[in-house]
């Protein structure tokens, strides 16, 4: 069965592509998660519309970017989070809490832009990137220490 991807898939591919995957995978675990649409010639038509418009829509942002991960480069957060004794805290940072963390410090970007495998779990300094695109991205220390 043909898909298009509607976002990325570990192991599959970008959003955007058409993958051959087996029926059931694509009736059972992607099109519910709404992670992949049936292939039809109109739906490709619409993706790639789609996928031009926003690379359209960064070309026109590019020097507020670039300014944004200008910003982002000299920046060193940190976070204040209840905690085990052991490192480990009670919830996660997630996209959004660093989201609000950033709007904190006067950058706003969205969630879609931050690149975090999964939510941080620990005490330390932790590594965020933030990619508007393969070819502009950055990243910034984030420290969570533990709340009194």
């Amino acid at each position: 069965m043909k898909v298009i991807l509607k976002e990325d898939v570990q192991n599959l591919g970008q959003q955007g592509d058409v993958v051959e995957v087996k029926s059931g995978y694509a009736r059972n675990y992607l099109m519910p998660k709404k992670l992949a649409i049936l292939f039809t010639a109109q739906q490709q038509k619409s993706i790639e519309e789609a996928q031009r418009m926003e690379v359209r829509k960064l070309e026109r942002e590019k020097d507020q970017l670039e300014s944004i991960l200008k910003e982002i480069k000299s920046l060193s957060l940190s976070l204040k989070m209840k905690s085990e004794d052991d490192d480990k805290l009670f919830g996660s940072v997630t996209k959004l809490d660093i989201v609000k963390i950033l709007e904190e410090n006067g950058i706003k970007i969205d969630k879609k832009y931050i690149d975090l495998d999964s939510p941080i779990k620990t005490l330390g300094e932790h590594e965020v990137n933030v990619s508007f695109t393969k070819e502009m991205s950055e990243s910034f220390t984030l420290s969570v220490e533990k709340e009194d």
